[in-house]
Parts: C-alpha cells; sequence; structure tokens
C-alpha cells in the first residue's frame, strides 16, 4: 500500500492540532527584551501572537501550558479512531499499543 500526504487535509488539520497541544506562552523578562530589541534595530513589523510561519518578529506557540506542563503529539490520539489511523514515519517500530483503558487506572 502507498501511503501520501493530502496537503489539502494536512492544511485543514493544522487548526485543530494547534487547538489540541499548542499553547501561546507567556514571555520570560529576557524574551520580551529579546523581543524589544529586535524591532529596536528594525526587523518589524511586530506580527504578535501566530502560529502562522510568517517573517520578521512574532511570538509562536509552545507545547508548555499556563502550569509548564508539556502536551505531546501523542495527546491527539485521544481524539483519533484507530481503525482510521495511518501512521507515517520513517523509523524502525517494533509495536504501536493503543490502551483503551483511558481513565481506568491501568496502565499497560
Amino acid at each position: 500500500m502507498r501511503v501520501g500526504w493530502d496537503a489539502r487535509l494536512v492544511n485543514e488539520s493544522y487548526p485543530w492540532m494547534e487547538k489540541q497541544i499548542v499553547h501561546q506562552p507567556k514571555l520570560a523578562p529576557w524574551q520580551d527584551a529579546f523581543k524589544d530589541s529586535l524591532l529596536n534595530i528594525g526587523v518589524s513589523p511586530y506580527n504578535g501572537f501566530t502560529y502562522d510561519h510568517i517573517y520578521r518578529t512574532k511570538v509562536g506557540g509552545t507545547i508548555f501550558d499556563r502550569f509548564g506542563h508539556r502536551h505531546t503529539v501523542a495527546e491527539l490520539l485521544a481524539s483519533t479512531d484507530p481503525e482510521m489511523l495511518t501512521v507515517l514515519v520513517y523509523a524502525t517500530v517494533q509495536k504501536v499499543l493503543f490502551d483503551k483503558s483511558v481513565g481506568s487506572g491501568q496502565r499497560q
């Protein structure tokens, strides 16, 4: 079976993924100073917070929430139907486990 990317579907998936695992960061004082320094030397415009891949100064998303907890792509699997899932990786995989006991406190 040959599997490929559906560019339209990939682009339509970004907002859903961002809503699930990407957060707006709280800038540390040094990061805010760095941003201001970029603007002072002419690296403009300032595009604010955005998920878009654009040139110039901006604040991008982070996988750490406001409590410092890290969110990973693995969390996206909780919202998927394993029967409809195709995993595309360039890696050696021994097995993929799906824990269907979510919320039961059991680990496999």
